[in-house]
């Protein structure tokens, strides 16, 4: 009878001393990996967020005026943190994802998270590339269209995924219009600098 409850005993000793070593094991791994790709996005989010970001401006067209939409994060283009993570940008709100109001101003493409106190901005300048995806933004399932907005530094591009419909016709149109703007105010900037 002494054996068994000796057993039982060094049994359950055992799993107390094992077990919290196998789930810190496992753990330990997932949150250095966690804390390196939010460092390295905070990193790279100080080289690539511009300085000066216009301030909020109310919609300067009634077809692209304030709708419903969705922000669904903006990630570094050519970023991957150990080969298979995208990075996030973070800082100045863009690493914060969630439903809010979307609308095209003078200068920027504006998205107002609902309880939050500023919109992001991508100012059209800044645009490179806008196209409209199925489904899927940083391997995360949206259902609908999703807008992916290449912008920033030419070095260090970033894509922002926002969905502004599920309709893909509505989708297009606001990829042609903001394709549009960004190539009005790259022409612009251009004769600027050429005039100086």
């Amino acid at each position: 009878m002494n054996v068994e409850i000796y057993s039982a005993f060094l049994v359950q000793s055992t799993l107390d001393i094992v077990l919290p070593i196998i789930v810190a094991a496992v753990l330990l791994p997932i949150m250095i990996g966690l804390l390196l790709t939010v460092r390295r996005g905070t990193q790279l989010s100080k080289y690539s967020l511009p300085d000066f970001m216009p301030d909020e401006q109310p919609p300067d067209d009634p077809v692209f005026g304030k709708r419903g939409a969705y922000y669904a994060g903006t990630l570094f283009a050519a970023q991957k943190m150990l080969g298979m993570f995208p990075v996030p940008v973070v800082g100045k709100g863009y690493h914060i994802k969630g439903n809010g109001k979307a609308w095209l101003s003078e200068e920027a493409v504006m998205l107002h998270r609902y309880f939050t106190r500023k919109p992001l901005v991508i100012p059209f300048a800044l645009i490179h590339n806008v196209d409209v995806r199925i489904g899927f933004f940083a391997g995360k399932r949206v259902p609908g269209y999703v807008l992916h907005i290449t912008w920033g530094r030419s070095e260090l591009p970033m894509v922002s995924g926002i969905q502004v419909s599920r309709r893909r016709d509505l989708s297009e149109e606001w990829a042609r219009e903001i394709s549009r703007r960004a190539e009005v105010w790259r022409v612009r900037i251009a004769t600027e600098e050429s005039l100086d």
